[in-house]
């Protein structure tokens, strides 16, 4: 009799020990999609190109982190699905989304919350619909467009959540931690310009041949002002992506980097996080001044007549300048607009033991 017990206490025990591994090894869902990331290994790399008078002057700089960057563009889907994780936690404003508002757009709720995404905007390839937001049907693995540097960085900070990490932006003052803590951000201009270059300094991320539609998506024609004729990320690859396998880093769309967008300091230098606050730019139809964010990489536009003459805000400057493709070539966005033709990847750094916080400069103004 004591056998039997003994045996039926066994049996017990090992099939709580497969339950629990059981659920153990299930993956537990995610609230959105996860992105693929690519290790990019600490090292250092000439940065700038005396080519380009906004690219002086060329530099050393050494970056002591390894880091983790997207492989793709962030798309519709990831965006959307974003949203709606944040819809349900109540980081959004509702009001901003109603028909009653005078900017329908996705915002936060702090009053003083700038926009993330223009969601109705022409350009917008997500919508709003009985209260979820979704990717325009077929543009689900097309990189989103229309998103802000403050919507980028939230969305940094609602994918560390999801897994337990510390958001690297305050959502009040947007000010970044770039170094200190694990989590997500938007890559430096100087962890972008490395990702793209890596070790042998190449003008583009596939190498020193010149641009074309065989390794990137650039130079579309754009009949309908509605037209974005981004393609599904990745549609390049293996053609177009860098050393690393990093795709579409040229072309399809402009990418936010976590700088102001300013002069480079000179000399060599350790892990920068960008120079201090951007320059201030008039724009008539806000009436104010607005500063700056780097983009990065061009995209499906380039256009050298694109509404010549307009002016701030109406030029892009990513769209007039065909050598944005060029690694080394700084381009600019005013800070807290969005346009169908900017979008953004992502960066995850792993903090060491003895990190101290490091961080980009106090943004001002929205």
């Amino acid at each position: 009799m004591k056998k039997i017990f003994f045996t039926i206490g066994i049996l017990i025990m090992a099939a709580a020990v497969i339950s629990l591994v059981t659920s153990c090894a299930r993956p537990k869902p995610q609230p959105f999609a996860k992105l693929e990331m690519v290790l990019v290994p600490a090292g250092s790399f000439q940065m700038g190109n005396e080519l380009f008078e906004r690219s002086r002057p060329v530099r050393q700089v050494t970056l002591t982190h390894n880091f983790y960057i997207s492989k793709y563009e962030v798309t519709n889907q990831q965006y959307a699905d974003m949203l709606n994780y944040a819809l349900k936690k109540g980081y959004l404003d509702l009001g901003a989304l109603s028909e009653n508002s005078k900017r329908r757009e996705a915002r936060g709720t702090s009053k003083s919350s700038p926009k993330f995404q223009d969601v109705f905007d022409e350009h917008s390839r997500i919508t709003f619909e009985n209260g979820v937001f979704k990717p325009h049907p077929g543009f689900e693995n097309h990189p989103v467009v229309e998103v802000t540097w403050n919507g980028a960085a939230f969305f940094c900070n609602m994918l560390g959540e999801t897994e337990g990490l510390v958001p690297l932006y305050d959502t009040e003052e947007w000010k970044g931690q770039v170094y200190g803590e694990t989590g997500y951000r938007l890559p430096t201009e100087a962890e972008w310009e490395y990702a793209a270059k890596f070790d042998d300094g190449r003008a583009f991320p596939w190498g020193n041949d010149e641009p074309d539609e065989t390794r990137a998506r650039i130079h579309q024609v754009i009949e309908d002002p509605a037209d974005v004729k981004t393609a599904p990320v990745g549609s390049f690859s293996p053609a177009g992506d860098s050393k690393l396998g990093i795709c579409d880093m040229a072309g399809n769309v402009a990418e936010w980097c976590n700088d102001w967008y300013n002069y480079y300091l000179p000399g060599d230098v350790t892990d920068p996080v960008g120079p201090g606050p951007s320059l201030f730019v008039n724009l008539p139809v806000f009436k104010e001044f607005r500063p700056l964010r780097v983009i990065r990489g061009g995209s499906f536009l380039t256009d050298p007549e694109y509404r010549k003459g307009m002016g701030p805000p109406f030029v892009m400057d990513s769209v007039i300048h065909p050598e944005a493709f060029d690694n080394s070539f700084r381009t600019y966005e005013y800070k807290a607009l969005s346009r169908q033709t900017q979008g953004f990847r992502v960066v995850k750094i792993i903090a060491f033991r003895d990190d101290k916080p490091v961080y980009s400069a106090r943004e001002n103004l929205q």
